[in-house]
This record gives C-alpha cells, structure tokens and sequence, in this order.
C-alpha cells in the first residue's frame, strides 16, 4: 500500500485510486520518531452498577487519564447493505475506546495496514466474521487506532503496531478515531483478498461438476445473499456516562454514615454528578480501582496546581488539595459526615464545599485557619469516634468551632496529608520568622515574639525598646496551661543552672500554643533534618 499526499495518490494492489483526505485525522508526517511507551492509569472491567435505575446491571467501566466512563450493552439492528456502501454512522472527529478480550484462536480477529514508514496512521483493514473485533461490535474497517492500552501508537512503523497489538495481553483497549475515506478501499481490498482465495480454493478443488450441482448451487448462493442482505441485531456497548476525574472524590462509605459499602464504590465528579454504586466481585479487584482511580486523579490535582501556581506569588502558592470526609454534629446528638475540599494555600489551611475553580471561589471558603496557629494529630484506633478509620484532627485556636474531625479514604491518604501539613507549617513558619502576641505579665501588658533566630523575647507593650527577658528555645524545658488564658513557661538559666517559671496570661491562649509548638518544630526541623520523618511517621510505625 502506497500514499502520496500531495494529490493523495492511495494505491492498493494494482490499482490507484483518489479519495480527499479526513482533516479531522492527524496523519503522522515522516521524521523522527519518539520510542513507544505506556502511559500507566488505563483499566477496563465489568461491574454491577446500582443507581436506583439500573440495579445491578453489567456495565463496562473505562478508566483513562482522564476520565472514568460506564458503557451498557445495548442490541441495534443493523442493515449489511447500508453498512457496506456508507460504512458506519460515526463521528470521524471523536476518540472511541473499544474493549476486545484476545481468543485463543484467532486473537483479536482484525488485520492492520499503514505505518509511519507510509505516513498513513494504522488503519484497521479487515475485520474476520464471529471473532473478537466483529463480536465486540464497536470496531470498524477504516478506523484508525490511535492508542493500544493507552500506549499511543501514532508514531509507529506496521511492525511496531504489529507488536504492540500481540503484547498487549488477553484485555486489550484500542484508542480509535474513524478515517472514512479509506473505508471503501480497505474493503474493496479485503474483497479482492477474498475473491482471490476463493478462486484458488476452486482451482485446488475437483474439476467435475455437473449442470445440475451447478444449479442447486446458484440457487443456494442466491438465497445466501438474500438473507445476507436483511438486518441483523447487532449487540453494542454504549457511553451511559463520563466523570471528569479532576478534583473528583472516590468514597467507600453510605452517605452521612461511617458504614462501608461491601466492595462497593462510588465516584462523584466535581460538579456533583454520580457514578452510582459500583460493585466489584471481590477486595482485591475493588483496592485496585480504588488505587488506579486515585492515582489519577492525585496526577491530575497535581497538574492543576501547577497550573494555578504559575499564575500565583511564592508565598500564596498552592501545596496541597484533595477530599475528605468530616464528622459534624447534628441535632438529638447525632452525627453525620459530609466531604469538605481541604486545600493548603501559602501559610493557610482552607475547607471548602466545592472545589475551588476561579479566584471567586476561594473567597468563599467555609473556614480558613494559619498553619502555624493549627495542631494536627493522628487517631489511633482504640481512640476513633465511630468505624470510620484514616482520621486525624484539626484542633484551631478560636473560641468555638475549634477543631475539624477528618478522615481519608486509605492510610496511604492520611501519610499524604500529615507529611503536607507538617512541612507547609515549616515553610510558613520560615517565611514568616517572627510572630508576637499580646499578654499580660506580672499585671504588664506586653508582647510575647517567638522568633527563629532568637526563641523566646518578652518586651514591654509601651516601650518595643525595653526587653523584659529573653530565652532561646533550647533553653525551654516545659510547660503549662488552664486550658483558658494562663501559661506557665519553663526555662533554664545556665547562669544560675536553675528553672524559671515565667507565667503570662493571653486572651488567645489555644493560637498562642499552637504557634509556639510550630516554631519549636521548625526550628528542631532546621537543626535537625531527620526530625521531618519521624515526625511525619503514622502511630505504631517506625520512621526509618
């Protein structure tokens, strides 16, 4: 097969033939040509989806980069003769996924043409009656297949496509975009291959027919033909729907409640819209979508912060964002859970409703507290509320509302987190180098700085000038609250080599602390770098 591209010039065998190219189909132009390789986060399988309207229906989920799609099987009656002389009813210009599942005998059952070595995309040639591709009824001659598996095959020579389609394995997902007008010369050469090989088989078989064997011959031919010409029902997997993965949240649990679902679960895109229930057939086929699904969308996140901190100041940029689930208090004592957009934005921690999208939306955060004036801590299991595990808590220094009960879907989610947060508090704390609380002491007003360079420094509220006393943070040996407005601070005096109780009082006492211990941890970070992992270990690990 043979292409030119100036006039278009396709010849096929021996004979040459004009047809105007498709420009809704890149075609790969000659030149260098990148190595192959797989984009990892493609999946396909069957599950049983449970939405209140179809109650577990077989539906084909199709996870991709980008989107996880559900497809049910639905049965056309399709009519040979409009297919053979306009070809399928598709639109060129879209991507189609086609799941085939490899046959012992006859394998994927379609032939390919084309090749970068032509500069002609890889086009499905021929497609073999009662196999694979003819069965799956969502491949047609003529498509083009962009991708097997997720790995993109556009650059490819015949060879490498060749190879790509016989390692892909029993499953096997092709990327197709239809190239129409090809579509009647890839059958009229499928059709020469055909008559050829019938003409040889003749040839091979015996010469003695006689007249009437001829005859009832014809006549069977003829009522083939004829039966061949009426429609046929033709089974079909069509897109019920498409989630978007950005910013979707993936949760295991019935809504409000801390009850799983038994393999069970449900994606729900960012803009609100469901998947429905998703059943798979055991634990292990539901932790391995589980982790397909939330790896890409993480990757995803991850993209779109990039994107976002381009736009943003070093110190506004975005470190961290992702769900989780929260336990509020409800009236008659009860509790329910709902999924907050958590977010770490520069020095603050943010929790949202929906995920943020324009700048007009992160103006309307439901809370926002400063990292360093925030205490994070990690439940172990004999201390959790109610079943659900992976939780953690935000304890914040205001008078009411003054602690977040959170949970993650995996413990790998909750390591995530716990590692963000730890080293985002760092980093504020960095930039910010000194921060100062008004107190009273000794029936003083004065201001309390806690600073990295210095540690500890009491000075008088009317005079900045006049230091009271000043302690590094080496030297702090405990402390003390009544958990309302007074902290007792002990420290060591090595010119005396004795402990100094200085006690203050604060209108802002939970902040006070919290930011105290921010420093204290930032600092022994900056002296000691190993301090980040073992404070970031789970409970019962051992950081190594």
């Amino acid at each position: 097969m043979t292409l030119w591209f100036d006039d278009l010039l396709l010849t096929i065998g021996l004979e040459p033939f004009m047809l105007k190219l498709s420009h809704n189909l890149p075609i790969c132009h000659s030149g260098h040509r990148n190595p192959l390789w797989f984009i990892h986060g493609v999946k396909t399988g069957y599950l049983s989806l449970k939405d209140g309207q179809h109650n577990g229906e077989v539906v084909r989920v199709q996870l991709s980069k980008e989107n996880l799609s559900l497809q049910r099987e639905e049965t056309f009656l399709v009519s040979p003769v409009d297919a053979e002389v306009n070809g399928p009813d598709i639109d060129s210009s879209k991507e189609r996924s086609v799941c085939l599942r490899r046959q012992r005998i006859g394998g994927l059952g379609l032939s390919i043409k084309g090749g970068a070595e032509h500069n002609i995309p890889i086009l499905v040639s021929r497609i073999f009656k009662d196999q694979t591709a003819d069965q799956s009824g969502g491949l047609y001659v003529g498509d083009a297949i962009l991708k097997v598996n997720g790995m993109t095959i556009e650059r490819a020579t015949h060879d490498e496509a060749v190879a790509a389609l016989k390692n892909a394995g029993t499953e096997v997902v092709l990327t197709v975009r239809h190239f129409r007008a090809a579509t009647p010369y890839l059958k009229q050469a499928a059709k020469l291959a055909d008559e050829s090989k019938l003409e040889a088989e003749q040839s091979n078989s015996t010469q003695n027919h006689d007249e009437n064997w001829q005859t009832r011959n014809s006549a069977l031919n003829q009522q083939q033909e004829a039966n061949a010409k009426q429609p046929k029902p033709e089974k079909r997997w069509v897109d019920l729907l498409s989630i978007p993965l950005l910013m979707a949240r993936v949760s295991r649990y019935t809504p409000g409640t801390d009850k799983l679902r038994p393999n069970s679960f449900e994606l729900v895109g960012m803009d609100g819209v469901s998947s429905g229930i998703l059943l798979c057939h055991n634990a292990s086929e539901l932790k391995d979508w589980l982790k397909c699904i939330s790896a890409n969308i993480a990757t995803l996140n991850a993209q779109s912060m990039k994107i976002s901190n381009n736009l943003l100041p070093p110190s506004d940029q975005i470190l961290h964002m992702g769900w989780v689930g929260e336990r509020l208090p409800t009236v008659m004592q009860m509790h329910t859970w709902k999924p907050k957009f958590l977010t770490i934005r520069g020095a603050d921690i943010m929790l949202f409703n929906t995920p943020p999208v324009n700048t007009r939306d992160w103006l309307r955060c439901e809370r926002i507290h400063k990292l360093y004036e925030v205490i994070t801590r990690v439940y172990k299991d004999a201390e959790l509320l109610d079943d659900r595990p992976h939780c953690f808590i935000l304890q914040t220094g205001e008078a009411s509302n003054n602690q977040h009960y959170l949970c993650t879907q995996s413990r790998s989610e909750l390591n995530v987190w716990q590692s963000a947060m730890q080293r985002a508090t760092h980093t504020a704390v960095s930039k910010l180098g000194t921060k100062t609380y008004g107190c009273t002491w000794r029936k003083r007003v004065v201001g309390l700085t806690f600073d990295l360079s210095t540690g500890f420094t009491l000075f008088d509220a009317q005079n900045k000038q006049a230091i009271i006393w000043r302690y590094r943070f080496s030297q702090l040996k405990g402390s003390s609250d009544d958990n309302i407005s007074t902290v007792r601070l002990q420290f060591h005096n090595p010119n005396t080599d004795r402990v100094e109780t200085q006690e203050l009082e604060c209108p802002h006492l939970r902040k006070l602390l919290h930011c105290m211990h921010a420093f204290l941890s930032t600092k022994l970070a900056l002296v000691d770098p190993t301090f980040m992992k073992s404070a970031t270990a789970m409970p019962g690990e051992t950081p190594h």
